[in-house]
């Protein structure tokens, strides 16, 4: 099989990193492990990486594009515009072959111990779940349909990941469409104006 050619030495970084990170756990990504991984210098690294942390960021943010970019790409082909990456989300999590989410789901697994003792980390992914909650609202997906969304697709890929969903077919079946219809848009479901609350009887405004 001929030497995989690399865009750049960065993208060669990361992989070298995801592939420790699936194989060994988030724990054996060191500095020095990664450079003997990627066959790249000292030098080499810190070009690009100024620290650990950086490069675990890095990590989350090109798998995030890598999986938007799945969904975007699923969600051209649907008619309806308004929610479409949200759908297309969600169709992924539960149609993708194993084989194909594997290491994905591998690598979310690892990140998740990786985001318990990084708040840094965890600030980052909050801020990427934020701009994910405004977009699908700007498409007339209600905020707490979309919220509840998100969490119920976080929990079962983290049940996935840990073997621990035991759905049978029909259950997972059930729960797609539930979430695809929870997806579906609502005129005037994005957040407007506030509303000014009528006072409560015997209380205060």
């Amino acid at each position: 099989m001929p030497a995989r050619t690399y865009p750049s030495a960065r993208d060669r970084i990361l992989d070298a990193a995801e592939r420790l990170v699936v194989s060994r756990g988030v724990n054996s990504l060191t500095i020095e492990a990664v450079i003997t991984e990627a066959q790249i210098s000292k030098g080499g690294f810190f070009h690009h990486f100024a620290t650990k942390d950086a490069l675990l960021t890095a990590i989350i943010d090109r798998l995030s594009k890598r999986m938007t970019a799945d969904a975007e790409e699923r969600a051209a082909r649907d008619p309806e515009p308004r929610g479409a990456r949200l759908r297309a989300q969600i169709a992924l999590a539960f149609d993708a072959e194993k084989g194909e989410t594997a290491a994905p789901r591998a690598l979310l697994l690892a990140l998740i111990e990786a985001v318990g003792a990084q708040p840094e980390m965890a600030r980052h992914i909050g801020k990427l779940n934020a701009e994910a909650f405004a977009r699908d609202v700007a498409e007339d997906i209600s905020e707490g349909r979309a919220i509840a969304i998100q969490f119920a697709l976080d929990g079962f890929w983290l049940s996935e990941a840990l073997g621990t969903a035991a759905l049978t077919e029909g259950q997972s079946q059930a729960l797609r469409d539930a979430l695809l219809a929870l997806a579906q848009p609502e005129a005037g479901a994005g957040r407007g104006p506030a509303r000014p609350r009528a006072p409560r009887k015997g209380g205060r405004t």
